[in-house]
């Protein structure tokens, strides 16, 4: 196994050593977790992508919310809001939906319904598929979206008709 040494200065051995309690790994571990978030942080920018935050759970009106957060290192590629509301505007409750393309190739839906009624609570969730073909099968997720992603990625999200 090839070997490094690793020179620390005098004004950072305190850091180690409290990353050492901390994480109980050996040192050579815990070098190459760090080194290796470090490349994949900066390789994914150069290809546009970041750290994303999104959330899952129940928005409740007055706070208290009992939501997960959830990170991943993707692109935003496409995104849709459908109304569904009551009022004539039908702009009072509907659903968010975005579209990330993650660094595994992979893609995930973040699906908020979100409401302006008093006392009624909001929901998130998300959903990851293998393939935009698979995304596309599901009929649950608007075509805007996969339209807006198709234009994203210079795809064809149009089903092709044998006739």
């Amino acid at each position: 196994m090839p070997r490094k040494q690793v020179y620390i200065k005098d004004e950072d051995v305190g850091m180690f050593e409290r990353a050492e309690e901390l994480f109980g790994d050996s040192f050579s571990a815990m070098i190459a977790e760090a080194v290796r978030r470090l490349v994949d942080q900066k390789e994914s920018k150069e290809t546009g992508m970041e750290e994303q935050v999104i959330g899952s759970g129940v928005y409740y009106p007055r706070g208290d919310d009992d939501v997960k957060l959830y990170k991943f290192i993707g692109k935003q590629i496409a995104d849709a809001r459908i109304y569904s509301g009551q009022t004539k505007s039908r702009d009072d409750q509907g659903i968010d939906y975005t579209l990330y393309l993650t660094k595994k190739e992979k893609y995930l839906v973040h699906i908020y319904q979100w409401t302006r009624w008093e006392n009624e609570n909001c929901y998130a969730e998300y959903r990851v598929f293998d393939t935009l073909e698979e995304l596309q099968a599901t009929k649950e997720i608007p075509g805007s979206l996969l339209k807006g992603a198709g234009e994203t990625l210079g795809l064809d999200t149009a089903e092709y008709l044998d006739l």
